[in-house]
């Protein structure tokens, strides 16, 4: 009955971020379709915190930090900017002074996309394969404690033999 609730949860979950990557990529197509191309440039970057390694009270651990590239751009000589979510180091993608291809709204041009497939793409392609996991796993979840009780009580049996 537990394995059943937790199934249920889980695949409502997955139908959560299947929906919220569904409306993700509507937005984004709407910005496409609608929005116009224009160039900005990296003007600076600033160093955000990906993930660490640290466990709480420890001081050992890493840190892994990103640049995120922040982009001006003029519009009808006022300027914009915003910030980028790349999957990478400024350097690696971007440099200082470079010109990037964006996509922004004319009726809210302070709202702007970097035209390139990692920007536009990398995060709702990895929220729907995270869906689809979640839901597989909730579907099978019976099957899955099935195997894994029978696995461990083999391996314990194993050394009572």
């Amino acid at each position: 009955m537990k394995t059943k609730i937790v199934s249920r949860f889980l695949q409502i979950l997955a139908l959560y971020i299947f929906l919220s990557s569904s409306y993700y990529v509507l937005g984004r197509i709407f910005t496409i379709r609608d929005g116009e191309k224009i160039n900005g440039k990296v003007v600076t970057s600033y160093k955000e915190l990906d993930y660490s390694t640290q466990t709480s009270g420890k001081r050992y651990g890493t840190s892994h930090y990103i640049l995120r590239p922040i982009i001006q751009y003029q519009i009808n000589g006022e300027t914009n900017e915003i910030h980028g979510e790349i999957l990478g180091e400024v350097g690696k993608e971007y440099q200082i002074g470079q010109s990037v291809p964006l996509y922004y709204l004319p009726n809210q041009p302070s709202y702007a996309i970097i035209n390139t497939f990692s920007e536009l793409w990398a995060k709702p392609i990895q929220s729907f394969i995270w869906s689809i996991m979640i839901f597989l796993i909730g579907t099978f979840l019976d099957k899955i404690i099935k195997n894994i009780k029978e696995k461990v009580s083999a391996f314990f049996n194993s050394f009572l033999l």
